[in-house]
C-alpha cells in the first residue's frame, strides 16, 4: 500500500500543571516547535499539520512553509477530551480521506524524539501491521509494583508477588515498555476502523528514556532543560 502520511500535532493552548507548556520556551525554543522540526526534518510527511485551538500555537505554523495551521473546534479542546477522538475525526474528513493513507500522531509534550527516529518507525509500517508507536522502558521492574490502599496497606498487582517469592533481581526480570508519545503510526481506515493505535496489530519501536521524556509539569520541564544545556539529549 502506498504510503501518504499527515502527521499531526495537537497542542491545546490550556494546561493546568504547567500554563502555557505548549508555547513555553525551552532552551530558546517553543516546547511545540520540537515537534514540528523533528517532523519536518524526517522528510516521511506529505503534510505535517498543527492543530490547536489557541492562535498563539496555531501561529507557530506561520514559521514554516510546509506547515498547515488547523483549528480546532472548542467541543474537542476540554480538559476531558481525549485526543485520539480529535485523531480519529480528523481521520474520517473527506480531504484527508483522499489524499492520506497513513495517520501519524505526534505529542509536542516528547521533544527529545527525532527525525531518525520518525523515520524508522515510518520504516516499521507495513501491509501486515496496523500501527507502530514509539515506546520506552520502565525504570523499575514493572512486576514489583504494588497499590497502597486508602489505609495504607500494601497489595500487591502480581501472583505470585515477587516481594514475596523473593525473585527481586532485577535482571531476572524481562522489560516492560510504555507509550510515550514520540509518535503513534497507523493506516488511516484501519484507525477509524479499530478506534485507536493499539486495537490491531501494533509493532513498538523502542526508544531509550532520555529521548522520552514526556512534559506534563515544571519538574518534568526543569529536568527537559538540564538535558538539553547539558548535551545529554539532542534538539531536533
Amino acid at each position: 500500500m502506498e504510503k501518504r502520511a499527515l502527521a499531526i500535532i495537537p497542542a491545546r493552548g490550556g494546561s493546568k500543571r504547567l500554563p502555557r507548556k505548549n508555547v513555553k520556551d525551552l532552551n530558546g525554543k517553543p516546547l511545540v516547535c520540537y515537534s514540528i522540526d523533528a517532523a519536518v526534518e524526517s522528510g516521511v510527511f506529505d503534510t505535517v499539520m498543527l492543530n490547536s485551538d489557541d492562535s498563539e500555537i496555531l501561529s507557530m505554523a506561520d514559521r514554516y512553509e510546509s506547515v498547515e495551521a488547523c483549528p480546532r473546534p472548542a467541543r474537542l479542546a476540554g480538559d476531558k477530551d481525549k485526543v485520539i477522538n480529535l485523531i480519529i475525526e480528523l481521520a474520517q474528513e473527506p480531504e484527508i480521506v483522499e489524499r492520506y493513507s497513513v495517520i501519524t500522531l505526534l505529542l509536542p509534550t516528547c521533544p527529545f524524539r527525532g527525525p531518525e527516529d520518525l523515520k524508522k518507525g515510518f520504516e516499521m509500517l507495513s501491509d501486515d501491521v496496523d500501527a507502530v508507536v514509539s515506546v520506552t522502558d520502565y525504570d523499575f521492574p514493572y512486576s514489583m509494583s504494588v497499590r497502597v490502599d486508602d489505609d495504607g496497606l500494601v497489595e500487591h498487582v502480581f501472583d505470585p508477588a515477587p516481594l514475596i517469592t523473593g525473585d527481586t533481581r532485577s535482571q531476572d526480570h524481562a522489560p516492560v515498555y510504555h507509550p510515550n508519545g514520540g509518535f503513534y503510526f497507523g493506516w488511516r481506515d484501519r484507525l477509524v476502523a479499530n478506534g485507536n493505535y493499539f486495537a490491531g496489530k501494533t509493532k513498538g519501536y523502542v526508544m531509550p528514556r532520555l529521548a522520552s521524556v514526556d512534559i506534563d509539569d515544571e519538574n518534568d520541564f526543569r529536568y527537559a532543560e538540564h538535558l538539553v544545556k547539558s548535551g545529554r539529549v539532542g534538539a531536533a
